[in-house]
């Protein structure tokens, strides 16, 4: 099951790296901080228009690589997206939540 209480922080196994799911409820885009050893590294997302939880997804390789940090596995995008889902809010995170049949809303 997920750990809903983490998914505003991603931590990349083996590494000191986090990745943290952003929602800008003003702009209505999306984006990805990328920290290390508990300092600001980056913001995935910044100068791009991402209006869609998956948008981010699409080019974080491209972006943790120009960064030195390893891709995120199958599993570590899929929390990130449900990460950015749950910034959000609203709807989106509540059919999310149908949809993996989870019982926690916290």
């Amino acid at each position: 099951m997920i750990d809903f209480a983490t998914l505003n922080r991603l931590g990349l196994d083996g590494t000191d790296i986090e990745l943290r799911p952003v929602f800008d409820p003003r702009l209505r885009t999306f984006s990805i901080q990328l920290w290390e050893n508990g300092e600001p590294g980056g913001i995935h997302g910044l100068t791009d228009n991402f209006r869609g939880a998956d948008e981010p997804l699409e080019a974080i390789g491209a972006f943790l690589a120009d960064n030195g940090v390893r891709a995120v596995t199958d599993e570590e995008a899929a929390l990130l997206y449900a990460g950015l889902v749950q910034a959000k809010g609203g709807p989106d995170w509540e059919i999310l939540l149908l949809s993996i049949g989870a019982d926690d809303r916290a």
